[in-house]
Order: C-alpha cells, then structure tokens, then sequence
C-alpha cells in the first residue's frame, strides 16, 4: 500500500533521512519507534511532502507520490495527524470535521458517521470552538478530522501523547480498531512500546535518520529497546 525505496529527505542542506526503505501491505499496522529527534516524525512529513526536498521513490499504491504536491497526496487516500494536532481553534468542531471532507476523492462533503460512531464526544460538541476542547477533545478531533476523508493510509505520529490516561486508552483503542475492523493501513509513530507490540503488525526502528532495525513486531525485542530508545 505504501512504500519507500531510497528515501532522502532534507531541512536545508541537511539529509535528516537517508536512505529509508520499507513497505506497508494493505491492511497493516507499521510501528515507527525510536529515540526522540531520530526522524520519525520527518518521515511522517516526508509522506505528505512537508519537508524542503526529498529523493527516492515513494508510492502509494500504483500511485508515485514524490513529484506530488501535499494536496495532491492527501487527495491520492494519505491522511496526517501530526503532533500538536494542528486543528483551527477558532472553527466550530463540525468545521474542523467537514475541513477533512475537502481531500475526499468522491467530492462529497458529508461528516461520516463513523466519525461520531468513535467519538461521540464530537457529535455532543459540534458547535463548540475547537480551541475551547481539552487536549484530549483535540486529539479526538484531529483523529476525526483525518477519517471525515475516508483515507487508504492514516499516518498518526504520537497520538496519545500528552493526554489524560482515560482518552489514552480510548485513544488506543480506535487506532487498533480502524486497524483490525475497518481495514485502514496505519503508520503509527509511538513511544509507547506496549502499545506498539499490541498494535502493530511490523515495526521500524530508525536511529539518526536510518533504519536500524524492522520485521515483524515479535522482532521489537527488550534489547533493541535497550539500545535504541532508552536515555
């Protein structure tokens, strides 16, 4: 469904991926792991095109995505939901949520049930202003916001990071639901192991910018946690 092959991707003049190559079948969870400021979340970007330039292929599908721009790839069935969330505070929940509609390929601009089927939260609060949810009620949003396109791929880089534990474990379980009952391709960035080793399908291990390590998630052994994500 999604693969790199010879992936460079740079800030400036600086190469802060190299060489990255790996595949997602359809229907996988792929776990992205890793010390912090090793370049998990610039191979999120480097998907959507959001760094300054990158070399290699990238394909979604049948779909050469690196010549593409980032609507482009959004509009191809990649969603993002990147630390920090990025919803617009001033926009009622229900905008926030139709927003995500404007990547849909059939043009339709309705707020999928499923949407609310997950969170209901988000249905209780459609008017209220985004800015004015808890951290949690973002989060919960901005997962949403990604589904209201009804994306092939979701990219989540940290998804319940800094979050109250309830909405953590809410949290954890839609992500495994999308994954497992309705069938969406996830790459999942996450530092909490546990959850990753319950999530995921396949892991990938990158250490200053590269892979150190990948396969089947039985492979994410307590060594190379020791080795590669421990202080």
């Amino acid at each position: 469904m999604l693969s790199f092959e010879a992936v460079h991707s740079y800030y400036g003049s600086s190469a802060v991926l190299q060489d990255i190559s790996f595949e997602v079948d359809e229907g996988k969870l792929l776990a992205v792991v890793g010390r912090n400021g090793v370049g998990k979340t610039t191979l999120m970007r480097t998907v959507m095109g959001l760094t300054d330039r990158a070399r290699g292929r990238i394909r979604l599908a049948d779909t050469e995505l690196q010549n593409h721009s980032t609507y482009e790839r959004a509009r191809s069935g990649v969603a993002y939901v990147p630390q920090g969330r990025e919803i617009i505070g001033r926009f009622t929940v229900e905008e926030n949520l139709r927003m995500g509609t404007f990547a849909r390929r059939d043009g339709r601009r309705e707020i999928p049930g499923l949407v609310y089927e997950l969170f209901p939260v988000l249905e209780e609060m459609a008017q209220r202003r985004g800015g004015d949810l808890s951290g949690g009620q973002q989060q919960q949003l901005a997962i949403g916001r990604a589904l209201a396109m009804e994306p092939r791929v979701l990219l989540l880089d940290e998804p319940t990071e800094g979050i109250q534990p309830n909405i953590v474990e809410l949290i954890e379980d839609v992500v495994m639901r999308l994954n497992r009952d309705y069938g969406i391709t996830v790459v999942l960035v996450e530092q909490n192991v546990p959850f990753a080793r319950r999530a995921a399908h396949e892991f990938l291990m990158l250490d200053n910018g590269r892979i150190a390590a990948g396969g089947t998630i039985e492979g994410l052994t307590d060594e190379l946690v020791d080795e590669y994500m421990t202080i």
